[in-house]
């Protein structure tokens, strides 16, 4: 707390056992313990008290937040279930409508095709076999830039 070593300790009880003497100086001693002693517990008193009100500032700043996250929770909760409403309400009346009337077939009508299938005629078949084909490539045990080399057995 003050820094003080153990030399200035011993100079200090020096001085007081000259200055007070040998009879007076247990007295002293003894009243500056006291004092020392009240003051500890004045200074351990005064940083309780000061840990309590902050304590309790934190606690009323707690209490506030724990309020306004209920508060947000009651709202998210209330919205998701609308929601969840909204779709299960979306989902039975789509279940209970009729299929739309074009899928329902009707007798004497055909339906033609949006396109028209390529027709594959004998001279188009023939036009493609007739392209020549690219040469297969082989495989050899060659590398790209020179001959094969032959591993020793």
């Amino acid at each position: 707390m003050f820094d003080i070593g153990f030399s200035e300790l011993v100079l200090i009880a020096l001085l007081a056992l000259l200055v007070l003497g040998p009879k007076r100086l247990p007295e002293v001693a003894r009243t500056a313990g006291r004092w020392l002693g009240r003051l500890r517990r004045f200074m351990t008193d005064v940083k309780q008290d000061f840990d309590r009100e902050l304590r309790g500032t934190e606690l009323e700043e707690l209490r506030k937040l724990k309020q306004e996250l209920n508060e947000t929770r009651r709202i998210m909760e209330e919205s998701s279930s609308q929601l969840y409403r909204n779709i299960s309400d979306g989902v039975d009346a789509g279940a209970t409508t009729t299929p739309p009337a074009a899928t329902t077939p009707t007798p004497g009508v055909t339906e033609t095709p949006a396109i028209e299938a390529p027709s594959s005629s004998p001279e188009s078949e023939a036009a493609v076999s007739e392209a020549p084909a690219p040469p297969a490539r082989r495989r050899t045990g060659a590398k790209k830039n020179g001959p094969a080399r032959r591993t020793k057995r």
